[in-house]
């Protein structure tokens, strides 16, 4: 940036080191916050920015920037009104980074919470209040981070991580009851329900016997399937035992009660290979079809492939595929 392009109150920067907000927690010195004007002038620096002003407490109020600026926790500034052309009183920043005030009591509640509040960092009490934050942005805010992360760059207060363990884990069993027949509960379904920002956390709060499978958090080491489906891959596996590469229709599988949720309840759990759609076959016909296919003259074409294994095009093909993507 050329030095002609730098005027009164603009800021240059460390990049990274400093967030911009436009939106801020004050304590006022001064004049009573109930008599401060819904407009005003806030001087920091030699910035001067038109702000709205909304009492909380007695002495704290909430700003709102006409623009935003790189401020931190503890910053000093002025209050002016210019309707009266007065000061109307000093201000110490309490929160650069404050939550949104949608709820009814609110505003009492955050009056209470920034009362304890004396503009000095601290990194303990960021974390409680906020319960979930990213180390880079409290240390954007003027914040040193002296907490370990949860993981990556999270932060996340005990008592607050120790109820988001307790919400999965009914979360989990409540998923259960709703999806009987599937393994268990997407990470990003977990992410949302406990309005986590990032999977990684979801994944971090995991503690056995559950554990992250195939991006579903489990419960236990083995998948067990409902019992309807358990006898209907035992079915299955009678029919497959002579013949195990002729892939039955998808009529005949819904006659034995594996229709599309089932077999894919039954894919997950390990206790059938899906080749494509509904093509299905036992887990050992992989291992099995390549010692068929070992023993004929190389290479073989597809119509030997297919008479060796005893099969149809349907089931051969995609079996072939299979093999080839695994070497």
């Amino acid at each position: 940036m050329v030095r002609e392009r730098v005027s009164r109150g603009d800021v240059l920067v460390t990049p990274e080191a400093f967030g911009r907000t436009g939106l801020v927690d004050v304590r006022v010195s001064g004049a009573p916050v109930a008599d401060l004007p819904t407009a005003g002038m806030l001087h920091v620096g030699s910035a001067a920015v038109p702000v709205r002003v909304r009492p909380l407490g007695p002495d704290t109020a909430r700003l709102r920037l006409a623009r935003p600026l790189p401020l931190l926790v503890g910053d000093r500034a002025v209050l002016r009104d210019p309707g009266r052309r007065l000061v109307a009183g000093g201000v110490t920043l309490l929160d650069v980074a404050p939550p949104p005030l949608a709820r009814r009591g609110a505003a009492a509640a955050r009056a209470g919470v920034l009362a304890g509040l004396d503009g000095r960092a601290d990194p303990v009490g960021e974390v409680r209040r906020r319960g979930l934050v990213r180390g880079s942005d409290l240390a954007r805010m003027g914040v040193p981070v002296t907490v370990a992360p949860v993981v990556g760059d999270w932060l996340v207060d005990d008592e607050h991580w120790a109820g988001l363990g307790a919400r999965l884990v009914a979360e989990v069993s409540r998923y259960a009851v709703e999806h009987p027949l599937e393994s268990g509960v997407p990470v990003e379904v977990l992410r949302r329900r406990l309005g986590l920002p990032e999977r990684s956390l979801v994944e971090a709060l995991v503690r056995a016997p559950l554990r992250v499978h195939a991006g579903r958090v489990v419960a236990g080491s083995v998948s067990v399937l409902p019992e309807p489906v358990a006898r209907a891959v035992d079915r299955l596996g009678v029919e497959l035992r002579s013949r195990p590469f002729r892939a039955p229709e998808a009529d005949r599988l819904v006659e034995l009660g594996l229709g599309a949720r089932e077999i894919g309840a039954a894919v997950r759990a390990g206790a059938l290979l899906r080749l494509a759609g509904s093509v299905v076959l036992l887990p050992g016909a992989v291992e099995q079809a390549a010692r068929v296919l070992a023993g004929l003259p190389q290479p073989f074409t597809l119509s030997a492939a297919r008479q060796a294994l005893d099969t149809t095009r349907r089931v051969a093909v995609p079996l072939l595929e299979l093999l080839d993507s695994r070497g």
